[in-house]
Parts: C-alpha cells; structure tokens; sequence
C-alpha cells in the first residue's frame, strides 16, 4: 500500500488529539506540517536514520512517501510532537512516549541494517571442523569480486554520497510510464533517497568510510509501469578507496 506524504501529516495532526488539538487542519496548514516533515527527515537522516524518504527540491504533499510501514508510527508521533509547539499546545506524556519509543527502535532498525558480512581474510587457516565439504583448502578464500573492468561497473569511493540515474526510456513503449520504482542495495551500501521523471530513475548512494575498498556491491532497481510491466536491472558497483586531499 502506497503512502502519500499527506497520509503521514494527517495522522499526525490526529495524534495531536491527544494533547487537546480539536482543530481541523487547513491548507495553510498542512503546508507548514509539510515543511516541518521535511526538515524533521533531513535531520533524522544526518543522524544515521536513513528509512528512504522521499526528498523533493518542491515538496508535494501528495508526493509518495516512500518509506516502509514500519516506520510510518515514527513519523507521525515525531512529527505531532513538533507541530504542537505550533499551536500553543504541550504534546502529551503518552504522545511524547510513543514519539522517543518509535524512533528508537527506527535508529536501531538502520543500525542494524548497516551490518555488513565481514568475510575472513584469505590468511586466516580455515581449521580442521570447518572442512567438511573441502578437505584441501586450509584457508579463507577471498572475497567475490568482479572480472577487472567489467561493463557497467560503476565506483564509489569510501565514505562517499552519490548520486546516480538509470534510464527506462528504452524499454516504455508509447504512452507508458513509470508508475512506481523500488531501489534496493547490498548491506554494505545505503539508498539515500530515490525519485524518478520521464522514464530515468535517480537515486542517491552513500559508502560508509568503513566499507572495504575493493569490495564490489550490488543495487537492484524494479520498476512498475502504467502498463503492469515490471522491469528489474542490476547495477554493480566497486568500492574505490577514499582519498585524502592535503597533508
């Protein structure tokens, strides 16, 4: 089920009942809840708690929300206690609770979410029990990497945010068009935000400084069309290592 960024201002002002906010909101507004979600998204992602939101230069409350059910509650109760303050209102004891209880288990969700495999390096000995199926090989093999120069292999350096299009111009036929996308990505990257006009998907990436250069990461774009068609294109990616500008 799809999610309007309106959907999410809505519950909010309903959760404001409970501190005692009886009005109905107006398009006034709901234009200044809708620059307030926007800031609130901006400021959770700069802390880590990136959940895909969908940012936009013009903000359009009828714009897709973009993030998973499971954080839909977080946005609300979060964006109900500050638009409180707005209306000479206190956000309530239990409002408050649901506000610091959601966006907790938010943070630990993306935390956890950017766990990464760490593979074994190639000098550590396998060991005697870990040899069932492979008596010969007394130690770690590398980590899968891609054939040097492969095509359509793209770079990102460590501790890098990019961003990046993919285009499905190609593959609409006359009067279709992208209806919905979904972009997902290897642990070890995440999806900043995503977005897509004319038939090119846009999205932005970021390398955590930790990520292993070297490494090669996947992301998977799947796209829907006006026409039920679904389109699904892997991306591969290598980790360059970041550089060091000055002394």
């Amino acid at each position: 089920m799809n999610q309007l960024k309106v959907d999410r201002i809505t519950a909010a002002y309903s959760k404001l009942r409970i501190s005692g906010l009886t009005v109905i909101p107006n398009p006034s507004d709901l234009e200044l809840a809708l620059g307030e979600l926007e800031n609130m998204m901006a400021e959770f992602a700069s802390r880590g708690i990136e959940i895909g939101y969908n940012f936009e230069e013009t903000p359009d409350p009828n714009s897709d929300l973009n993030v998973t059910q499971e954080f839909w509650n977080m946005i609300s109760t979060n964006l109900a206690t500050r638009l409180a303050a707005d209306f000479g209102k206190d956000a309530s004891a239990l409002l408050m609770a649901q506000a610091v209880q959601s966006l907790s288990q938010a943070s630990g969700v993306c935390a956890r979410n950017r766990i990464r495999q760490v593979a074994y390096p190639s000098r550590q000995p396998v060991g005697s029990g870990n040899r069932l199926c492979a008596r010969w090989q007394r130690f770690y093999s590398d980590m899968p990497r891609l054939p040097p120069n492969a095509p359509g292999t793209l770079y990102i350096m460590q501790g890098e945010t990019n961003d990046y299009e993919e285009s499905f111009a190609a593959y609409l036929s006359t009067d279709e068009y992208i209806e919905t996308i979904e972009v997902k990505c290897d642990s070890g990257l995440m999806v900043v935000s995503s977005s897509f006009l004319d038939g090119v998907v846009k999205y932005r990436l970021n390398a955590p400084i930790e990520l292993t250069a070297g490494a090669w990461q996947q992301v998977k774009i799947m796209v829907t069309t006006t026409e039920s068609r679904v389109d699904i294109r892997i991306i591969n990616f290598e980790v360059a290592p970041s550089v060091a500008v000055g002394n």
